[in-house]
């Protein structure tokens, strides 16, 4: 049955351009049709030799497009106009295809990762996950330190407020005066260290996103 089936194909007319698959998919050749081992060799237009099994080949299908009368030339009188919009567009299209990979040819599957690839790929991405969160970390602490230097300030001056209220004079309750005083001086430079550990995270992130890490191995 193969062998009937190659010589089938390989009796194909010497005009044939394209080779139909059983599939329905059709494939521009050019230049000549050949078998080894029983796969059929041809080259896609514009592209490199290729082959596929016989049987996945239409040979009679293939034959009966070959053998269909040329169409005839178009007049020049007649050809649409193309914009010139629409012809750098046709001409981008040409240039993306210039691998001249032909269109509906199957694509092997690409070969699965080792095992030590799979690691490899597992620690880095730990490692990512592993400072992502150093970041996160780092900015969760410098707003807490400074949440807890503004609570304290409250905290203080409501006291300080009480004990006017009460008739306390300024000197009964200068250890709270001059703790709020060192308290309030602490908030700038708390605030400033939330501001470096945002930027810190920032840049971290920017550097992650040039090398093309996978948004997933921040979190």
């Amino acid at each position: 049955m193969v062998t009937l089936l190659l010589l089938t194909v390989l009796s194909l007319p010497p005009q044939t351009q394209t080779l139909i698959l059983r599939s329905g998919t059709s494939i521009p050749v050019e230049g000549p049709i050949t078998e080894k081992d029983g796969r059929v060799v041809f080259r896609p237009k514009g592209g490199q030799l290729y082959s596929l099994p016989a049987g996945e080949i239409d040979a009679e299908a293939t034959r009966a497009l070959a053998l269909q009368p040329p169409p005839p030339a178009e007049d020049p009188k007649k050809k649409l106009k193309v914009s010139a919009a629409e012809r750098q567009r046709l001409l981008k299209e040409l240039e993306n295809n210039h691998n001249g990979t032909p269109a509906g040819l199957p694509q092997p599957p690409a070969a699965p990762a080792s095992r030590d690839e799979s690691s490899q790929q597992s620690r880095e991405e730990w490692q990512w996950r592993k400072e992502a969160r150093g970041y996160d970390e780092a900015v969760t602490r410098a707003k807490e330190n400074l949440s807890l230097l503004e609570q304290r300030v409250q905290q203080l001056r409501s006291e300080i407020r009480s004990l006017i209220t009460l008739g306390y004079k300024p000197n009964q309750f200068s250890y709270q005066t001059t703790e709020l005083q060192t308290t309030a001086d602490q908030i700038p430079y708390a605030q400033l260290e939330v501001t470096r550990a945002e930027r810190a995270r920032e840049e971290f992130r920017e550097d992650a996103r040039r090398q093309g890490i996978l948004p997933g191995w921040l979190r």
